[in-house]
């Protein structure tokens, strides 16, 4: 999928709204949100198209969505902010409907299907996709229903007076063809920030900064969600912001959020255990400094959940990885019997790793591999590790 058949696509449908019906964008409407619930349906739904989910009891209460909202947007688990976790997952699933990319089945509750697997599994690759698909979404979307005209406008003459004159032309819209009670522009004012700062930075013009025009281009990092976190919170001390744009940001911008987070993951496993594998047994082909690789030990293409958790995540000679891990070096097999191993060895790592209090990797996060990896195997809350350690024990006996 390239991003000449996202335009192709959106030449052939009509954006134009229907007075108050439909959810054309919201203020949380933002490439890096938009591609978490992307990622989330691809996993739920694994390309049937016959397979209905909802939003209540698939999207919000997969894991893979939770660890998401948690690892990478740093929300609080869903029990605490269930307002929050309901907006992203449901602003989503509105303009995905809006877009055709999914069909709403039902309303009470709202149920979907995807109708456009091509397309969501671009937007699903990385944040990066996601926000050319909302770019190419909003020009349509303007075209349609009469602004593209006033924003171009602005486009020609990027001054504060057209600022302010497509602000207003596009409240007069909503006046009319959104659900909006009374006179109180706040929040239309805040969809319109969405959608305004994507058709900046498309087309590298100022664009806004609350009220404020920005002094630049409009950057990437006002059209996602996950502003702060990325761009504030985590720059080291003693960095200078440009140097953080430099080092860091460069590539989350180059290869998207998922790629940046997962090497940022296999990076501190490297550092962890010294650039050397974490199965030193002679009989399983360990050879000292002959370099590592970091290992999923439940493949990401079956396990895209555990795609990001350092507990999924092992040290590997590459021997040991191109000839034990994947049977007979085809990366797209596993070899079982070396995998009962390596989530062993994990597991040993993890309680040593927890008796050093070094708040390394979370056992909980193993136990719902250990749930994935085997449904047959009962595990709950007070499942201890010992446990668990005797449970792959004896797999990795019956595989002799």
């Amino acid at each position: 999928m390239t991003e000449e058949l996202i335009k192709s696509y959106f030449k052939k449908i009509n954006l134009k709204k229907t007075p108050k019906v439909g959810l054309h964008f919201e203020q949380k409407t933002t490439p890096d949100l938009i591609w978490c619930v992307a990622y989330t349906i691809l996993n739920i739904t694994k390309n049937d198209k016959n397979k209905i989910f909802s939003d209540n009891e698939d999207i919000r209460k997969s894991s893979l969505f939770n660890s998401l909202m948690q690892g990478y947007f740093s929300k609080p688990p869903q029990e605490k902010a269930e307002n929050e976790y309901n907006k992203v997952s449901s602003y989503q699933l509105g303009l995905l409907t809006y877009a055709g990319i999914l069909e709403k089945i039902s309303d009470r509750p709202k149920k979907f299907k995807v109708k456009e697997f091509d397309i969501l599994e671009f937007i699903a690759k990385n944040d990066l996709n996601a926000s050319k698909f909302l770019v190419e979404y909003t020009e349509k979307f303007l075209k349609d229903n009469d602004l593209f005209e006033i924003f171009n406008i602005y486009k020609n003459q990027p001054n504060q007076e057209n600022h302010l004159k497509v602000k207003d032309k596009y409240w007069e819209w909503a006046k009319i063809n959104t659900a909006i009670k009374g006179a109180d522009r706040k929040h239309t004012y805040r969809v319109f920030n969405k959608i305004f700062n994507l058709f900046c930075y498309k087309n590298g013009i100022p664009g806004e900064d609350a009220s404020n025009m920005t002094k630049g281009p409009c950057p990437y990092s006002f059209i996602i969600y996950n502003r702060e976190n990325f761009r504030d919170e985590n720059k080291p001390i003693g960095m200078t912001r440009q140097e953080y744009i430099e080092e860091i940001l460069s590539e989350i911008d180059e290869i998207g959020v998922v790629q940046t987070l997962l090497s940022k993951a296999k990076n501190s496993i490297k550092q962890k255990y010294g650039l050397d594998s974490e199965i030193k047994e002679v009989e399983f082909d360990y050879i000292p400094n002959s370099g590592v690789h970091v290992h999923h030990i439940l493949p990401q293409s079956s396990y895209p959940q555990f795609s990001l958790s350092k507990e999924n995540l092992i040290s590997l000679t590459p021997g040991q990885h191109l000839s034990l891990a994947h049977d007979k070096g085809n990366t797209k097999q596993i070899n079982s019997k070396f995998q009962i191993f390596c989530l062993k060895r994990k597991l040993e790592n993890i309680i040593d790793s927890a008796e050093k209090k070094e708040n390394f990797y979370d056992f909980s996060e193993f136990l719902e591999m250990i749930k994935s990896f085997d449904s047959n195997f009962e595990i709950n809350s007070n499942t201890k590790p010992v446990r668990v350690l005797g449970y792959l024990g004896k797999k990795f006996s019956e595989l002799d």
